[in-house]
């Protein structure tokens, strides 16, 4: 089914908002987003979007066509377009907004049935989660996919299939968005109201305003579940909560409502995903005139077209049963715009890392090494893979390893 995209009203809005837009300073990669309410009729073109840099200081805001709205759940495209959902108040048919990073609006979706979660592909499309999950491509057309228990929020895993969703009831589910078929549940009784999927394939889950790292089982393990591996101490309950583009932190956001001085308040906190330390915190600006935050937040950059190439295979001389080959590197390189963080190494057969130099990751246009040694348990040709994962869009990024023993 064909979308209505309302060209002409996103025209003419864009014409509208240009001169504020444009004086404004372009949002960057890094910047933090935050949705905003307004359900003051008087309050005509209130700002719906503020942004923030990484250390609380305002960069820019702009709002969308329906005023009297909140802006919801977000994501960034692979192009870095900001998509967010408006909620229009006294209604259940909302949009979804794409915007620039200057706050031109690029096109209006909708309207929908009162989505809930917004996230997307490599390939541009997008999917909401409104009980079922819909998936709408770039031409705007829909496919609707059945997902038991019904989705609230949803992120796709980094095989670009694997849709992670929180049910109704708070249970972690799985879709298969290319089969279209139902996958295993993930986490049950998790009453999360928010899942995130990190580039190893691990999750992180927002439970009652808590955020907790689960990890999946490993290969070897066949029917094992997920297992909890950390719960955040954050100083604050989440509302919602966003990934870093570089996958090693996320922002959360507290929001609440100063009644004696009628004003909307909210702070954001950001965590090592790793260690669970603190990173860094502020308050926002007080929203007045009956406005206040929506309880969302998002981060430019998060899900962009980051992506890495590695050298395809290693080959090793032909060396004695038992002993081990000098090192020979695989290098890993950023051909992306967003830093590479490789999260973990996996490899295979009679192969082993000798020096893992892509701990700290690799910037924009940027290389690291990983050495491996190879020891020949038999005779004969001998193989193996070197698996790097990483918050790449083509994670992982694989290399065939292979030797002769004699």
């Amino acid at each position: 089914m064909k979308l209505e995209i309302r060209t002409a009203f996103a025209v003419a809005l864009v014409m509208a908002v240009a001169a504020f837009a444009n004086a404004q300073t372009p949002a960057q990669v890094g910047n933090v987003y935050v949705g905003t309410c307004d359900n003051n009729l008087p309050n005509n073109q209130q700002h719906e979007i503020a942004i923030y840099d990484n250390t609380g200081q305002p960069v820019t805001s702009f709002h969308g066509p329906n005023q009297n709205s909140c802006m919801t759940a977000m994501t960034f495209d692979v192009g870095d377009h900001f998509h967010v959902i408006s909620a229009r108040y006294g209604t259940q048919l909302w949009n979804v907004l794409e915007f620039d990073d200057l706050g031109n609006l690029l096109a209006n979706l909708g309207p929908f049935n009162a989505p809930t979660g917004l996230t997307h592909d490599l390939q541009g499309n997008l999917y909401l989660a409104m009980g079922n999950i819909v998936k709408v491509d770039p031409a705007g057309n829909q496919t609707v996919f059945t997902a038991a228990g019904g989705a609230v929020s949803l992120d796709l895993g980094p095989d670009q299939r694997t849709m992670f969703y929180a049910a109704a009831n708070g249970d972690i589910k799985s879709f298969d968005v290319v089969s279209g078929t139902q996958g295993p549940d993930i986490i049950v009784e998790a009453l999360a109201k928010q899942v995130r999927a990190l580039a190893d394939n691990s999750i992180l889950l927002d439970t009652r305003g808590a955020i907790q790292h689960w990890a999946p089982p490993p290969p070897t393990c066949i029917g094992c579940g997920y297992k909890q591996k950390l719960i955040y101490q954050i100083p604050a309950n989440a509302d919602s909560f966003s990934l870093d583009p570089d996958g090693v932190s996320f922002w959360t956001i507290n929001t609440y409502y100063d009644f004696q001085n009628q004003l909307g308040k909210a702070d954001v906190y950001r965590t090592d995903v790793k260690t669970g330390n603190p990173l860094a915190s502020f308050s926002l600006q007080p929203l007045a005139n009956g406005r206040f935050y929506s309880m969302s937040i998002g981060v430019n950059g998060d899900g962009m077209g980051s992506s890495a190439i590695v050298t395809p295979s290693i080959v090793f001389p032909t060396r004695t049963v038992g002993t081990t080959s000098t090192p020979k590197k695989a290098v890993l390189t950023n051909i992306g715009v967003v830093k590479v963080i490789v999260s973990s190494l996996a490899i295979t057969g009679d192969f082993a890392i000798a020096k893992n130099g892509c701990e700290k990751g690799a910037p924009e246009g940027e290389s690291c090494n990983i050495s491996v040694t190879f020891t020949p348990t038999q005779v004969g040709t001998r193989t193996g893979t070197l698996k790097i994962f990483d918050n790449a869009g083509n994670s992982p990024q694989v290399v065939d390893l292979s030797g002769v023993g004699k």
